[in-house]
């Protein structure tokens, strides 16, 4: 090689080195290399210059995480405690979310038509209805996805206070779970540390997970770490868009308690179309049918309210003197006497059959073989409100 060829080349030497050079002090400066022990990647750049550099270097700046090539490793010091703050109480009378006249016309009916929502603070607020209903464009409106043609929302925290997680979330298949929320953390919280992440993982049941390619996750568990990732920066309104749908029955009744857990200390807005979940869990419930808002309030008022509450009493003895007294109580609409000790009760409101039947049958020293509730659900009140009219 002659000298001016040498010369030539120096600049590409130098460059090479210095990159070379810079990861290797990104190495040491890391507490942790990405995939690989810190002691592996230090000759494989060294030897493999540039390529080794290269590939530490594009590794690096996606994974912040403790996670290796053999699979989620905690971290060597205990982790810091959730950064949970409490959220706003249920008293407050500004309401957490509220919106006045909201239109989004699609056109051929589908869309919404003057939706005036009332979410009251640190409540589980469910909204149910038919397909295209609307219930994912109002919930794509509130995240500030998709805009309104007319109308108005307000919202009682800041919008860095608020968490979503679609119905199907999707992730780059060859992160791992804990880049997928740490990448959230840093865009959405990055004053947490690598505690918030890891509560999140585990608080979602990905604990045992976070050092798995999420292109191997099925449908629920990337379900679960689209919560984790919403949740990692401490939401004080979280919207759900049916967050149960691609889970089995254990992983639903887990999401559902894990929804349950935080009335009182975040607002929950979630969408579904499994009624039995939203009453297990929703205080509040907002029914729409064909972008119009039916019905929102407590769950409880909408049984009570569009359905006639009933019971099946079974009786070994006393049937007719049981029958009497129920037909002289207030609150009692009708009472059949059947064969065999049978007593069908029909009552103005759930609440007064839920107090009313005990008391009037230990007065009267029956004795009970069952009680059983007749149509009082959430799915028959929905059924009664969306066709108008209330169940036979």
């Amino acid at each position: 090689m002659d000298r001016t060829t040498a010369l030539a080349l120096l600049p590409v030497a130098l460059l090479l080195v210095g990159l070379a050079a810079y990861a290797l002090v990104r190495l040491a400066r890391a507490e942790r290399a990405p995939y690989l022990p810190k002691w592996v990647w230090a000759p494989l750049i060294v030897l493999s210059m540039p390529w080794g550099a290269v590939a530490y270097l594009l590794l690096a700046r996606g994974s912040t995480g403790p996670v290796t090539a053999g699979g989620a490793v905690p971290p060597t010091t205990p982790p810091a405690p959730p950064v949970l703050s409490p959220g706003p109480q249920s008293g407050t009378d500004a309401p957490m979310v509220a919106t006045h006249g909201l239109t989004r016309d699609y056109g051929a009916g589908a869309g919404l038509f003057g939706v005036d929502l009332r979410v009251p603070r640190g409540v589980v607020y469910g909204l149910v209805g038919p397909n295209g209903a609307g219930k994912s464009t109002l919930l794509s409106i509130l995240t500030g996805t998709r805009r309104a043609d007319s109308g108005t929302v307000e919202l009682g925290v800041p919008r860095t206070a608020v968490a979503v997680c679609p119905d199907v979330p999707e992730f780059e298949p060859w992160l791992t779970a804990y880049e997928v929320v740490d990448l959230a953390r840093h865009y959405v919280a990055p004053r947490l540390g690598p505690g918030a992440v890891w509560d999140a993982l585990r608080l979602t049941g990905l604990g045992d997970a976070a050092g798995r390619r999420v292109g191997g996750f099925s449908r629920g568990m990337t379900q679960r770490l689209g919560l984790a990732a919403a949740l990692v920066g401490d939401p004080e309104l979280l919207l759900l868009d049916e967050p149960t749908s691609a889970l089995d029955p254990a992983g639903r009744a887990e999401m559902l308690d894990l929804v349950a857990a935080m009335r009182g200390r975040r607002t929950v807005v979630f969408s579904s179309h499994i009624l039995a979940d939203v009453q297990r869990v929703a205080d509040h419930v907002g029914v729409l049918r064909a972008g119009v808002l039916l019905y929102q309030g407590s769950t409880r008022t909408l049984v009570d309210e569009h359905l006639a509450p009933r019971w099946l009493i079974r009786l070994s003895g006393a049937a007719e003197d049981v029958a009497g007294k129920l037909r002289a109580q207030p609150w009692v609409r009708r009472v059949e006497l059947r064969d065999a000790g049978e007593i069908r009760v029909d009552a103005d409101t759930m609440r007064h059959g839920e107090r009313g039947i005990p008391e009037v049958l230990a007065s009267c020293g029956a004795g009970l073989v069952a009680c059983e509730p007749l149509a009082a659900d959430l799915e028959t009140a929905f059924l009664a409100l969306t066709n108008g009219q209330e169940p036979s």
